[in-house]
């Protein structure tokens, strides 16, 4: 018990401190905190962040913080969180300092939505797989093939959310302009889903005959 509210505090501290940052970030971005559409993100970025760390395991929570310098190329294990960081930034900083390109409330709103349901998709890929991880290794003998939760229809559930949400972010705090930064992100996730691809099907027993029977639902990742 007492391990497991140890355990709950320590995630708690993070998520605090994440969500602290991200928000002093964006609002120094857009140079001001009275921005609704940026306002409400952010509140349904914490949300979702929350309950996300709540549902994932602890160990995995651990490695994705710090992954191993063994675990796939540097590029794409910290090229897409660069990238969207950048995403939010330049969004934040459109709507609150250059007014051009500006989306309307109402499509604002359904980014948002999109967002939200997007990154739910991608915390029930976190929940069912215990190695989701940014890192790209064989996790020791313990490793198997996950095919529960999203991965019964789609082999890579978190990719393709993290493709809807990264530019569904963008819209919703209000900047057409951003999606420019969103399809580079969108691209290297791309990249990064074949090369895993290509990963498993060499290293992971039974990937190569799961990978024929369900799609990967993301453009140039192959199902032969």
């Amino acid at each position: 018990m007492k391990r497991d509210l140890q355990c709950l505090f320590r995630t708690i501290c993070r998520w605090g401190i994440t969500t602290t940052l991200l928000s002093t970030l964006l609002f120094s971005a857009a140079g001001s905190t009275k921005i609704p559409s940026l306002r409400a993100y952010l509140i349904a970025y914490s949300l979702v962040l929350l309950i996300t760390m709540l549902a994932v395991d602890p160990q995995l929570a651990r490695e994705r913080t710090h992954p191993g310098l063994d675990a796939g190329p540097f590029h794409l294990q910290f090229g897409p969180r660069i990238l969207f960081l950048l995403t939010l930034t330049t969004a934040a900083f459109c709507v609150g300092r250059v007014p051009i390109c500006i989306v309307s409330q109402s499509v604002r709103w359904l980014a948002l939505a999109t967002f939200i349901l997007a990154s739910f998709l991608q915390t029930w890929a976190m929940a069912a797989n215990n190695f989701f991880s940014p890192s790209i290794y064989l996790q020791g003998e313990r490793h198997r093939l996950i095919h529960s939760g999203p991965y019964q229809f789609i082999r890579h559930p978190g990719y393709l959310a993290m493709c809807v949400s990264v530019p569904a972010s963008a819209v919703a705090i209000g900047s057409w302009l951003t999606l420019f930064p969103a399809a580079v992100f969108i691209a290297m996730i791309f990249h990064r889903a074949r090369f895993e691809d290509q990963f498993l099907r060499a290293n992971l027993p039974g990937y190569a005959e799961y990978a024929r029977r369900v799609p990967s639902c993301l453009p140039f990742v192959r199902s032969t």
